[in-house]
């Protein structure tokens, strides 16, 4: 977490930057181009600041985290607006269009991010999770939690739980934490991640059955196989969840290919 005076010295530094900018565009000729970049100083100005403030989200407590959540997505729908209005009919300049895209990232990243826990052994198996969700959601936690299918193993390497919704200065983190890494058994973590990665079991039944397993983000495009990470809790509501499925067990291990290497084929 950044100090006081650490965050004062980058906004002072930032707001240095930002009247350069503003005092340059004064020279711009006010027709065409330079028209629309003058008009749109204050969008870029804002969507930077934006961008630059999402990032010391995690200095916040968890009710001013939530209200600034809110208060940029309606600066960056409204400075986004803006360039999209200045700009009709035209290309908007990279760099402009570059601004409204790491704005959108550094809020996706903040309310997308969490906790993510990997496979230690060989393999892991998981036991229902029923319990698990009812000490979690009797205590108040109003995230979301994944964790693997009952019964099916998942090998090392690869996903094993991923939650969000709780921050490492709450209260309940250390509750989720112990509660969660207690469940798994052998699984490192947590580790904060910027989206959740999904475990997708790809099966080649010419060859008799499953060949891989493949991780990606959750909400990548459609890929192919069965995913093995099940919601157990959306939004503080236990989901339900589907009981172990006799011999499931009993799958060899298999290679584990991110996302990167499933693409590269």
């Amino acid at each position: 977490m950044t100090t006081p005076s650490e965050r004062a010295m980058t906004w002072a530094a930032l707001l240095g930057k930002w009247t350069e900018f503003a005092q340059s565009a004064l020279a711009l000729p006010k027709d065409d181009e330079g028209g629309r970049l003058r008009e749109a100083v204050p969008a870029i100005i804002g969507l930077q600041a934006v961008t630059h403030a999402l990032s010391e989200l995690d200095d916040l407590e968890a009710d001013e985290r939530a209200l600034g959540l809110d208060r940029a997505e309606m600066l960056i729908r409204q400075h986004a607006g803006d360039v999209n209005r200045i700009w009709t009919g035209h290309e908007i300049p990279e760099a402009v269009r570059e601004m409204v895209d790491d704005a959108r990232l550094a809020h996706r990243i903040q309310t997308e991010s969490g906790w993510e826990w990997v496979v230690a052994a060989e393999s892991l198996i998981s036991p229902h999770p029923a319990e698990l969700a009812a000490v979690l959601v009797g205590n108040g936690f109003t995230g979301d939690l994944f964790l693997p299918t009952p019964g099916v193993p998942i090998f090392e390497g690869a996903p094993a739980a991923f939650v969000r919704g709780v921050h490492e200065s709450d209260e309940l983190f250390e509750l989720v934490e112990a509660v969660v890494g207690d469940f798994l058994g052998d699984a490192d973590g947590p580790e904060r991640m910027p989206v959740a990665r999904q475990v997708y079991r790809q099966f080649d039944f010419a060859k008799g059955g499953p060949v891989r397993d493949v991780v990606r983000p959750m909400d990548a495009d459609l890929t192919p196989g069965q995913p093995l990470l099940v919601p157990v809790i959306l939004a503080g509501e236990a989901q339900p969840v589907t009981l172990p499925i006799p011999g499931a067990d009993r799958q060899k291990p298999l290679p584990v290919v991110f996302e990167d290497e499933s693409e590269s084929e």
